[in-house]
């Protein structure tokens, strides 16, 4: 009987990271009463060069630029029957710098000297957070955790210091919950993005402490347990994950490829035996499988579970494969 030698070869995933070189600036255009003004103008201009450009706000206010040298720029607010307002700053490298300006009318500035400040200290930290916490859900909706992360750390960082300085002790009362989501967010988005896993730890237990049945919680504190090689609290994360979800099969046929590609074939095996017993029509799984059987010398299983597989998935990226090893007579001749 001719023996049939195949390659198999499991993908890969390489991250490469690449350090920003850039900044970002967004913030809010708003008036006194906190809503947006039609017309406004963000002006930014290089101080050491010939550079310049206007951001118009959207219909919320709201202004983002991206992709900024580290440099230092003159930031000039404009709305037509508003004091224009002109400020110094600098640009962060690899970090956003947010700017939230409440534009004046010429009855509202003070007369002489700078713009008076609000009577509650608090008031311009708890708007300033909320704002960024604002930019950052979107992005955090769409799994975009790397990019939500810093906006969550700007805004966690801005309404803590908000409650202490806060007067207004209702305003305190109805930010405590909100700090409490912003905490849960923030320990997720730090787990989920790939730098700051083991940060996340504390922030997450707090709110798995708060919510025992919180999934996504419980699957970043699965994530947090990888980066610290801790496979005791990786399998009991995982276990209280699927004791509310279920077992989940990706998660136990992504074990049996690490172990196939750790050369244990024999627990591999086991791993996706337990996947098609979840879910028998799991079609590469089924391909694996037939992949482990065929370096037994189980044609027949080999045969069965390439036959499956094409059944399934008969355009998968593995079905060219197996549809030229069901062509060798040694298979063909199984029943």
């Amino acid at each position: 009987m001719r023996r049939l030698i195949f390659a198999l070869t499991l993908p890969a995933i390489c991250l490469t990271v690449q350090a920003e070189q850039t900044g970002r600036i967004s913030g809010k255009v708003l008036d006194k009463a906190g809503k947006p003004i039609p017309g406004s103008k963000v002006n930014l201009k290089r101080t050491d060069r010939n550079w310049a450009k206007d951001l118009i706000p959207d219909k919320n206010g709201s202004f983002l630029q991206v992709g900024l040298d580290p440099a230092e720029m003159i930031m000039t607010v404009s709305a037509e029957g508003y004091v224009t307002q002109t400020e110094t700053l600098k640009i962060p490298l690899g970090d956003v710098i947010i700017k939230n300006i409440t534009l004046l009318t010429p009855a509202e500035a003070p007369k002489t000297g700078p713009q008076a400040a609000p009577e509650d200290p608090g008031d311009a930290l708890n708007n300033e957070g909320r704002s960024a916490f604002n930019q950052a859900i979107p992005l955090y909706n769409e799994g975009k955790f790397g990019e939500a992360l810093p906006f969550l750390e700007t805004a966690y960082k801005t309404l803590t210091e908000a409650q202490v300085k806060l007067k207004d002790e209702k305003a305190k009362t109805e930010l405590a919950p909100e700090l409490l989501k912003i905490e849960r967010v923030l320990g997720i988005c730090m787990a989920q993005a790939g730098y700051k896993k083991e940060e996340a730890e504390p922030y997450l237990l707090k709110a798995l402490e708060r919510n025992p049945k919180d999934e996504r919680v419980i699957a970043a504190l699965i994530e947090t347990s990888k980066a610290k090689s801790d496979q005791a609290a990786e399998q009991k994360y995982t276990a209280m994950l699927e004791a509310i979800q279920g077992p989940n099969p990706d998660v136990i046929y992504n074990k049996g490829v690490e172990a196939f590609n750790a050369g244990n074939a024999k627990a591999a095996k086991a791993q996706w035996l337990k996947v098609l017993e979840i879910a028998p029509n799991y079609a590469k799984a089924h391909y694996m499988m037939a992949m482990v059987e065929f370096g037994e010398n189980n044609l027949k299983g080999t045969k069965t579970h390439l036959e499956k597989y094409l059944e399934l998935d008969p355009n998968g990226k593995d079905a060219a494969t197996a549809k030229e090893m069901l062509k060798d007579p040694s298979l063909k001749r199984i029943k």
